[in-house]
């Protein structure tokens, strides 16, 4: 059961979350990057940035709604192919 997706701040792949917790360890898969949860804000323990939950969050909803603009867009240029 995933509880939140995110995505990572520094390679972009989504991150599953089945549990948030105060404290919680978090590690990209694809990067490597490893991230613990506190106070509301997940903290790069290599860079000691920090991220917000919303921020992470953001930026996959704006990727789909980009991902439908194109769907739409790519239906509209769909013809067939002229057989020679």
């Amino acid at each position: 059961m995933v509880v939140k997706l995110i995505r990572c701040p520094y390679c972009g792949e989504e991150i599953e979350l089945s549990d948030l917790y105060e404290g919680m360890e978090v590690q990209c898969k694809l990067c490597g990057a490893v991230m613990i949860y506190q106070n509301g804000k997940f903290l790069h323990l290599d860079t000691n940035e920090e991220y917000e939950l919303e921020e992470l969050e953001e930026e996959i909803e704006e990727e789909e709604e980009e991902f439908e603009e194109f769907e739409e867009e790519e239906e509209d240029f769909y013809f067939e192919e002229d057989e020679y």
